[in-house]
């Protein structure tokens, strides 16, 4: 009955100080006594005061018994406005626990974040279509796939002009991953798609593809692997007449003082595990397709001030070996083995002959001349007698074939370093035909003596037997050479070195000409200004 009194006792006094109007439809209360709007079943208006609606903890407001849909609570506990959709509670949006079209502000990135608090997926969409998927239970990332395997995992179907992830440096050029567009490749055709594709198309500061490995890292910078066809393939179109590019460079920087070894800039390894014998195993091709121009299938340099070994090129076969350009003992050719020459006649199969071999270096020449009432002279050629030695150490060495029926014999006199005489033997007088053969000591490696040391197999280095040393290994720095052939005729090789070549000779010896009067140690990784 109390209770009763208390509520009779409010609404007379709410009476008193609002007006309140209805009609057959609606209510509406205020202080004015202004009409309800037409589409208010209830319209109330303040300017002083609002409406509070009931107030409880999320315990109590999840207790309410078979809420009814659109019903609305204060929850306490979150701070916030809630309304039951007719299956579960909603939060009200606000700008303290949602994201705003247009932004939020005091943001705490520890507590604040887009995604969900349950165990389901994160769904994108444009056009009510999915296009992103952030997957609860692997936290992989998917674009266009609903089942990435990857962290983040982008599809693109196949279709021209398709790329599932690009990234572009303004100007300069761009990176794709599963790109489906034509590649053009030049003189080498064109490709229709590529999984990495890494295109500079503009002038810029950017290479299209680096990898690096870098200590302490232990696997290469890079790795290419087929069971199909080629693991590498490269290709330059070169348009340039003052470039001279590679289309594979590769360059090894040595920095330790006690390494020893093989080091190489290039390697290549054939690794043969069949059967039989049907071709040639490779180990490193050289192909020179030159066309009219001259060419060189396999071209090898040094440059260097070894004492020991310094050459073009060494190649070597079970016990042979052999060392092309060597410059230490002034060799073009010293090696283990024969030096022979292959010959394929038509009535005697293909046949072999080899070169007479020397203790120590001659130069030999061949001629004839007539004798005339037992006497002859032979004057020696003005080259010849230019590039040999002729003194009391070092006579003419002749040998005579007398061509003459009736002779008492030759005798060779008067040697000296432009001839000698042929004179028959007991005043004989006779006429007629003589060969003869000169042996002379070169200028070339002339101090070097007989038997010269030779260098040993590449592999033996540091642990050259004692057995294999010679009795002559003198120093072969005292021997003749001839001056180089830039220097006999007054040229600068490194003016006749085209731009990314090397400089082959000369002060500028072993390093790259990168642009007229530049030269560097190394290839440079952008095209040299022209």
């Amino acid at each position: 009955m109390k209770t009763r009194l208390h509520a009779i006792a409010g609404l007379i006094g709410v009476s008193f100080l609002i007006n309140t109007t209805s009609s057959a439809q609606n209510v509406a209360i205020n202080s004015t006594g202004a009409a309800p709007n037409a589409s208010a079943m209830l319209d109330i208006s303040s300017v002083t005061m609002g409406v509070l609606i009931p107030r409880m903890t999320t315990a109590q407001r999840s207790a309410i018994a078979a809420p009814a849909t659109g019903l609305q609570v204060y929850d306490t506990t979150t701070g916030s406005f809630w309304y039951f959709n007719g299956t579960i509670w909603v939060q009200f949006a606000s700008g303290a626990t949602d994201w705003a079209l247009l932004g939020n502000t005091g943001t705490n990135p520890a507590i604040h974040f887009v995604g969900t608090t349950d165990a389901v997926d994160l769904v994108f969409r444009t056009g009510n279509t999915e296009r992103m998927r952030m997957v609860n239970s692997t936290g992989n990332l998917g674009i266009n796939t609903t089942t990435p395997t990857a962290r983040l995992q982008a599809v693109a179907t196949a279709a021209v002009g398709n790329t599932a992830i690009s990234g572009t440096i303004a100007a300069q050029g761009s990176g794709h991953l599963a790109y489906y567009n034509t590649i053009a490749l030049g003189a080498f055709g064109s490709l229709p798609s590529a999984l990495v594709f890494a295109d500079e198309a503009a002038a810029g500061n950017s290479p299209a593809l680096v990898s690096r490995s870098m200590n302490p890292a232990s696997y290469s910078a890079a790795i290419s692997f087929s069971n199909v066809w080629i693991a590498g393939y490269y290709g330059v179109d070169n348009p340039s007449n003052a470039l001279n590019p590679s289309s594979l460079y590769g360059q090894l920087n040595v920095t330790n003082n006690t390494l020893g070894g093989f080091q190489s800039a290039v390697r290549g390894y054939n690794n043969r595990t069949a059967t039989g014998n049907p071709g040639y195993t490779i180990g490193l091709l050289g192909t020179a397709n030159a066309g009219t121009q001259d060419g060189m299938g396999v071209m090898g340099e040094y440059f260097g001030t070894a004492a020991g070994v310094r050459t073009g090129g060494y190649f070597s076969a079970g016990a042979n070996y052999s060392y092309v350009a060597e410059n230490v003992t002034n060799r073009k050719i010293v090696g283990a083995g024969t030096v022979s020459e292959i010959i394929s006649t038509p009535d005697h199969g293909r046949i072999t002959l080899t070169c007479p071999e020397s203790p120590e270096y001659w130069y030999i020449d061949y001629g004839t001349v007539q004798l005339v009432n037992g006497r002859a002279h032979v004057e020696l050629d003005p080259i010849l007698m230019d590039v040999i030695v002729v003194d009391p150490a070092n006579p003419l060495k002749v040998i005579t074939q007398v061509n003459i029926v009736e002779c008492n014999g030759v005798a060779v006199i008067n040697k000296t370093a432009t001839g000698f005489d042929i004179v028959e033997l007991r005043g004989g007088t006779s006429s007629g035909e003589i060969d003869y053969q000169i042996v002379a000591k070169p200028k070339t490696n002339y101090g070097e003596g007989r038997f010269p040391q030779a260098p040993g197999p590449a592999f033996v280095k540091g642990n050259e037997p004692a057995q294999a040393k010679a009795a002559n290994s003198g120093n072969r720095t005292t021997m003749y050479r001839w001056p180089a052939d830039w220097e006999v005729y007054n040229y600068d090789p490194a003016a006749l070195t085209k731009i990314g070549d090397i400089v082959p000779a000369g002060p500028h010896a072993g390093k790259y000409k990168i642009a007229e009067g530049v030269y560097s140690d190394h290839m440079p990784i952008e095209a040299p200004k022209r």
